[in-house]
């Protein structure tokens, strides 16, 4: 059963990089329809949470370093070509022991594409921020040019503007499946068995990925995350915005946690990055546990034991995590002009204008001259 009409792209899944990649479409003047299923700036994937961090002397590896600063770039430009407030600059703390995964990889990002930073030892640390306790011994990497993106104004800046531009968008509409039409292009099925059909496919969806390209046996898992928000029992001047920078510390013993400046109203958010806890992505404990609060208290109380007031309000987000934790970003080889990209592992939200205009290079051509070989799904998996 016909749903109406035929479009030159379709994308399925607008959280971050689907309404990213439906914007990056628009802008080459295609008709685009989008199709979520969920309802517009909805919390329930990989896209939630309010806020999320902007880094450029990135630790996971240097190759992301230059998407990283188009990222920031990008931002900067959807902002004024919208008026709306997406990237808030803080700098940017990244500590640990010297060895670990954190340190190195930053100190490693930032010396390889000469990013603008310090390295401070301890004493620097808790001199210019009392409220961090670091481990003994560990050092931080410190640049300027780090920050906050507002996740929701963010998305919705994407959305606005495609819809500005002739995307049509729809909300609470699943994509129940999709298959090469006979005569050239896609068919995509919706609810109640309706197909629409579109010259061109962008699959971005997130934690249901698997759901929606079953055939390539993706091996990917959901995590369940965490994120808290705490009342600082510090005046709230010494950890705000043009105070606190945005930061990670890798702890010796639990891993990896990060947080953000006080938002009024709202709080210090702090998590830990990754879990451990992995999910069914339609069967998610949505209640924050106190297993869940008692591991990051836990964390406070040990290195950054001013943000260890009252709880002020939680979240549970969605890691969708590769066995490398690097990015899904590629063709799908049902045919010549679907593209298609993973939840990225838990750091992908910050790429998203970028990652949006390699999905419509993707989608179009095949090929993008933006560096995402390393993405390419093929690392593995095999084409079925």
């Amino acid at each position: 059963m016909s749903d109406g009409g035929s479009y030159d792209a379709i994308v399925v899944g607008l959280g971050a990089h689907g309404s990213a990649a439906a914007l990056a479409l628009a802008r080459r003047g295609l008709r685009v329809l989008g199709l979520e299923r969920f309802e517009r700036g909805h919390g329930l994937g990989s896209s939630g949470g309010r806020t999320r961090i902007i880094r450029l002397a990135y630790f996971e590896d240097p190759s992301y370093v230059p998407l990283a600063v188009a990222s920031w770039d990008a931002w900067l430009a959807l902002e004024r070509e919208t008026g709306a407030s997406i990237l808030t600059p803080t700098g940017g703390l990244y500590a640990g022991l010297p060895g670990s995964a954190v340190l190195d990889g930053a100190i490693r990002s930032a010396r390889e594409h000469h990013l603008p930073h310090e390295v401070l030892d301890t004493d620097e640390i808790r001199r210019r921020w009392p409220i961090f306790v670091p481990p003994d011994g560990a050092q931080a990497l410190i640049e300027e040019q780090a920050g906050v993106i507002h996740a929701a104004a963010a998305i919705e800046a994407q959305l606005a503007l495609a819809q500005r531009l002739g995307a049509e968008l729809r909300f609470g509409r699943p994509a129940s499946g999709w298959r090469p039409a006979p005569g050239g292009g896609f068919e995509v099925e919706t609810e109640g068995g309706k197909v629409i059909g579109g010259d061109h496919l962008v699959i971005a969806a997130g934690a249901w990925t698997s759901d929606v390209v079953p055939d390539l046996a993706l091996p990917l898992s959901i995590e369940r995350i965490p994120v808290l928000w705490f009342e600082p029992l510090v005046p709230v001047e010494e950890v705000g915005f043009g105070r606190l920078p945005v930061w990670i510390l890798e702890t010796e013993t639990d891993g990896s946690f990060y947080g953000f400046p006080y938002d009024p109203g709202v709080g210090l958010k702090v998590a830990r990055h990754h879990s451990e806890v992995f999910v069914s992505v339609d069967d998610v404990d949505r209640t924050l546990t106190a297993a869940d609060e008692a591991r990051v208290r836990a964390f406070a109380k040990a290195h950054m034991p001013g943000a260890d007031g009252a709880l002020m309000d939680s979240a549970i987000c969605l890691y969708t995590n590769t066995p490398d934790q690097d990015f899904i970003l590629d063709t799908h080889p049902a045919g010549p002009g679907v593209a298609f990209a993973s939840a990225c592992s838990g750091h992908g939200f910050k790429f998203a204008p970028v990652i949006g205009e390699a999905l419509a290079d993707l989608a179009l051509t095949g090929a993008s001259e933006l560096p995402i070989e390393h993405f390419r799904a093929s690392r593995l998996v095999a084409a079925p």
